[in-house]
């Protein structure tokens, strides 16, 4: 579904990804682990279009998007979940889930998605006319997550879910996503919790200081011993 090839981005003089080459299969959940500053966010940004491309290639479903707008790849079905979650928090839960339909024009069918992320998070229904900013670290995370499949994603980029989040609430999480996996989306997650990540993930890649230095499916990166020294205690 996505795959980048030979992918190099700059920040000003900080060469900050390196050559990155990676696939992204459907309806499969990827996990890219590493180090802060390694590049993950990076890559989720360049991938969407944030972060200018200095050369390589993006391809989803086989069509090069590198040079797309951001919200041109948003149309294509590449939806995002920020780190830090980045919710509107003066805006109620009700408003935050509205924006993230703003592209789409049936509103039967934006109202049968608000049903389903209602259905996922049945925290939110409860919280729906409350401010964003008023939720827990926990619930404005399934906010950021249910703002964006309220887009109808094809591709689900998740920037480090478990940031700031209690242990039970991350695995709460955790099974939402494996769940949404197992619907059909499509996701590569970004996870600093290597551990959590691999167990979740088909298929994984371990990035370093801007390259990819090594990969596999997601269980035999568990069993690997440097990554086991470096990202697993």
């Amino acid at each position: 579904m996505l795959s980048l090839e030979e992918v190099h981005s700059h920040y000003r003089k900080i060469h900050a990804l390196k050559g990155v080459s990676l696939s992204v299969r459907e309806r499969t959940i990827c996990c890219l682990i590493g180090a802060n500053g390694a590049g993950k966010s990076t890559l989720l940004m360049t991938i969407s279009g944030i972060q200018p491309i200095t050369s390589g290639t993006i391809r989803f479903r086989g069509e090069p998007v590198e040079k797309l707008a951001p919200e041109e790849i948003v149309r294509r079905g590449v939806i995002q979940v920020p780190e830090g979650r980045r919710i509107f928090s003066d805006l109620t839960v009700n408003e935050n889930l509205i924006l993230g339909a703003y592209l789409r024009h049936n509103t039967s069918e934006v109202a049968a998605s608000m049903e389903n992320v209602f259905g996922l998070f049945p925290i939110l229904r409860e919280r729906r006319g409350q401010s964003g900013g008023t939720l827990s670290g926990g619930e404005q995370q399934m906010l950021a997550i249910a703002r964006a499949l309220m887009g109808m994603p094809s591709l689900l980029l998740l920037d480090e879910p478990s940031l700031g989040l209690a242990p039970l609430v991350v695995t709460h999480i955790m099974r939402i996503i494996q769940k949404i996996r197992d619907d059909g989306l499509t996701i590569l997650l970004v996870e600093q919790n290597a551990q959590a990540a691999l167990e979740l993930g088909d298929y994984g890649y371990v990035i370093e200081t801007g390259r990819v230095v090594l990969k596999g499916r997601a269980a035999a990166l568990l069993q690997n011993d440097r990554v086991k020294e470096a990202y697993l205690g």
